[in-house]
């Protein structure tokens, strides 16, 4: 079958994206004009290579083809017949590529190597060009078995690529090659009925078994390349790094372990997700305060706020009806700052008494059902004010300082002339501990919907107005939620209110967020 387009002879080159389909009976696919038919090891001629030239011909005008409107599965069967195709033409490059090497021509333009070569007449990366040769060499030299293989259909690139790149490494790997019990012939079975990458981990443990002593080699080679880099970019931090197997799999589950259970509304993509996990591993690391616990101040992070820009904030917590007051039906009702006015305390920085007994807050109980935890602000209050900042002078947004604020401790720095301390006050938590432990006791958990993560990975998130101005019932004010979804609540600015001895969680459009359903849970993202 030929395929011409309007105007043209059968042997002209068709148009890019011409879809007219002739038949030709009395000619050959291969040769336009008369049949010829090639024998292995026959050298190949001149006729071979204009045999080529129609091939991609032939290939280019199918690709110009509308397979969308193909009927029937004619799409799949072409998908299958195109790897066919493709399995053979890799095999066909890599003969052509190992007697390029070997006739030096690609010399005479000055060219370094055949992968130089390749670089300039084919446009291919350096990488590429050398897998490109490398590969040849070892079908050619190691693995003729796998050249039969992939020419025949039986295989495809990427089993051939785990070949060479597990099994010809050594000497020894590759005269184990060359064994009729656990040589080539062997791991060709198993690449004919398996995927590659599953063909990859037995490629992987043949090699160990073949040369012991170049795994040990390797393995104390990738501990040595080792390396991550955390470099701080436009509007953030850009991570990259690389590690060897056992250690990237160690990290791999501490932060599956903190990969918590997505709710039903849950967008994040699975990297997305990751990275609130790292971040959650690295609070948690620095909340145990097990690194450098001799140390005179552990290592934390420090935000240096102004007085009056913290002021304005928990003002501005207060000043949008996201507060609710007892007996509040509406998280989102409007509440007037009156209700509780301010009072002003001792100038330490702490938001409520550090030294609240548990009494206090077990009376407070009996007014927790109507309690409302909100992150909306009014950032009207805060405009014209300060910024709070990072030790290197990077300033928070509003919103990212109360995410801060609501599980931290404050100290009070008082500044004189050109920044001369006059007085440093005691450091003190904005949620006292005793507080604390009474939500954790009531809570357990965290209490996101559909997440149960334990206390251990938590913080308690509250209302930082609730806790600036009515400090003994703060407790109510309360709740426990890991880091990855008490960070989602802040960003969302989604409220919580308890009702009926539950916490209810509502996003700023007025729907409720409700777990997932055990029926259409998917599969945790690694």
């Amino acid at each position: 079958m030929t395929i011409v387009r309007p105007g043209s002879a059968p042997g002209d080159r068709p148009a890019s994206g011409d879809s007219r389909v002739t038949e030709s009976p009395d000619e050959d696919l291969s040769t336009g004009d008369t049949a010829v038919r090639r024998r292995d090891g026959q050298v190949a001629d001149a006729a071979a290579v204009a045999a080529l030239e129609r091939l991609t011909d032939e290939v280019e005008a199918l690709a110009g083809l509308d397979w969308a409107g193909a009927p029937g599965q004619s799409a799949l069967d072409a998908l299958t017949g195109v790897e066919q195709l493709t399995r053979r033409l890799e095999a066909l490059q890599a003969r052509v590529t190992a007697a390029a090497e070997s006739d030096g021509l690609w010399a005479l333009d000055g060219s370094r190597t055949l992968p130089v070569w390749l670089q300039t007449h084919t446009g291919a990366s350096r990488g590429s060009a050398l897998r490109t040769v490398r590969t040849a060499r070892s079908l050619r030299d190691h693995l003729p078995g796998t050249f039969d293989a992939l020419r025949a259909g039986q295989v495809g690139a990427d089993h051939v690529a785990v070949l060479v790149r597990e099994t010809t490494r050594t000497g020894r790997m590759r005269e184990q090659l060359r064994s009729d019990e656990a040589g080539e012939d062997f791991l060709l079975s198993h690449a004919r009925g398996l995927d590659a990458t599953a063909f990859a981990r037995i490629g992987q443990a043949w090699a160990i078994a073949a040369d012991p002593q170049a795994a040990d080699r390797a393995w104390r080679e990738d501990g040595a390349k080792e390396q991550v880099t955390l470099a701080e970019t436009t509007g953030g931090y850009h991570l990259t790094g690389w590690l060897d197997p056992g250690s990237g799999r160690l990290v791999q589950e501490a932060l599956s372990a903190h990969l918590c259970r997505p709710s039903a509304d849950d967008a994040r993509t699975p990297a997305q997700r990751r990275a609130a996990a790292l971040t959650s591993l690295a609070q948690e690391s620095l909340t145990a305060g097990r690194q450098q616990s001799s140390a005179r101040i552990r290592p934390h992070l420090t935000i240096t706020v102004p007085w009056l820009t913290l002021e304005a904030m928990v003002a501005a917590a207060g000043s949008v009806g996201n507060v609710g007051t007892v007996g509040s039906a509406d998280p989102g009702a409007p509440q007037s700052d009156t209700t509780h006015p301010p009072e002003e305390t001792e100038a330490t920085g702490a938001m409520g008494d550090a030294e609240d007994t548990e009494d206090t807050w077990a009376r407070a109980r009996a007014s927790e059902d109507d309690a409302v935890i909100s992150t909306r602000l009014d950032t009207g209050r805060m405009r014209g004010l300060e910024p709070a900042t990072f030790p290197d002078g990077t300033p928070l947004a509003p919103a990212q300082l109360a995410r801060f604020a609501c599980d931290s401790s404050l100290a009070r720095v008082v500044f004189g002339p050109e920044s001369t301390v006059l007085d440093v006050g005691r450091e003190q938590r904005i949620f006292p501990a005793n507080q604390a432990r009474a939500v954790i006791a009531r809570d357990r958990h965290c209490q996101y919907p559909g997440c149960y993560e334990p206390p251990g990975f938590g913080e308690i998130h509250h209302s930082l107005w609730w806790g600036r101005h009515d400090g003994p019932t703060a407790v109510s004010h309360g709740i426990l939620l890991c880091w990855t979804h008490h960070e989602l609540v802040h960003r969302r600015e989604i409220t919580i209110a308890r009702r009926d001895g539950h916490w209810r969680f509502t996003r700023i459009d007025g729907s409720t967020i409700t777990a997932p359903e055990h029926g259409t849970r998917t599969r945790r993202p690694r």
